[in-house]
């Protein structure tokens, strides 16, 4: 099946409320915010009773690998505050999501946008500066060398938002 056309607005809400479901399936108590709050998107009480905020951040294809995110998630640092990135895998997949805590997600895409402007582009030209970074979720030279492996522990741990 080829994959349909979706609108950016739809798949962002797609992976809101599937992050929803999925928190509310596990005991958590959750408010999507409808774009009404600034830096997250859902408002979380865990099982414990302790008040987090989830980003998502969603991607509708399964060949995705990367979510593009902005230079102020390098600053974005809170520990009550995570990271949900979602890859729908539509039209005909499951859904996969990643929950990465904000000093993480912080740090790495600082450093790689670091690495990223370190290295000559194309001719041996510098890159520009751009206030745009990328989450890989694949390995990537850009990323630690272990990248994959913590990929994998982030992937569907629900149960690091219950600490």
């Amino acid at each position: 099946m080829s994959e349909n056309k979706i609108s950016k607005n739809d798949v962002g809400i797609s992976g809101e409320f599937y992050m929803a479901h999925i928190l509310a399936k596990h005991g958590f108590k959750v408010n999507v915010s409808l774009g009404r709050t600034e830096g997250f998107d859902l408002f979380v009480k865990n099982p414990n009773g302790t008040s987090i905020t989830v980003s998502v951040k969603t991607k509708y294809s399964s060949k995705a690998k990367d979510i593009i995110m902005n230079e102020k998630h390098e600053t974005l640092i809170d520990e009550s505050l995570f990271y949900a990135f979602v890859r729908l895998n539509m039209p005909d997949g499951v859904p996969e999501f990643w929950i990465i805590p904000s000093n993480v997600v912080a740090e790495v895409i600082k450093t790689s946008y670091k690495i990223w402007k370190d290295t000559p582009g194309k001719g041996g030209k510098p890159h520009g500066d751009t206030n745009m970074r990328t989450l890989e979720l694949k390995a990537s030279p850009l990323f630690p060398k272990d990248w994959e492996e913590q990929l994998e522990l982030f992937k569907g741990n629900i149960e690091s938002l219950k600490e």
